[in-house]
């Protein structure tokens, strides 16, 4: 499997395919033990936990004709810059994922607060 990394130094392919194997899957997310994974085409992207300062929901609503349907969505934040847009398979797992994100890096902010208007 190719692996890329968006932000941050660059870890052996063994040491990655470890801690994949070994992730807790929502759809094309992936929380292993020290990275969040995700893939995109035919490749998956990563980031250490370490490198991450921010990580929360983004909900879009999307207007049909006869309804709105909420997008789920995962921002990823490295020092103050959202490097990373992930959809998330609805509002269930999305908090679910927040959740797991918080017992995996503590560290890691999951609240949004916002840009001062």
């Amino acid at each position: 499997m190719k692996y890329k990394c968006i932000k941050g130094a660059e870890e052996q392919v063994d040491v990655l395919q470890k801690d994949y194997e070994s992730a807790a899957r929502f759809g094309i997310l992936s929380l292993g033990n020290s990275h969040l994974f995700f893939r995109k085409f035919f490749k998956t992207y990563y980031i250490s936990y370490s490198d991450l300062n921010a990580a929360f929901r983004r909900v879009y609503m999307m207007s049909g004709k006869k309804n709105s349907v909420a997008m789920e969505y995962l921002v990823l934040v490295s020092e103050g810059t959202e490097i990373a847009t992930i959809g998330l398979p609805g509002t269930a797992k999305a908090k679910e994922i927040i959740e797991t994100i918080k017992e995996k890096a503590p560290h890691i902010d999951t609240v949004y607060k916002g840009e001062a208007v």
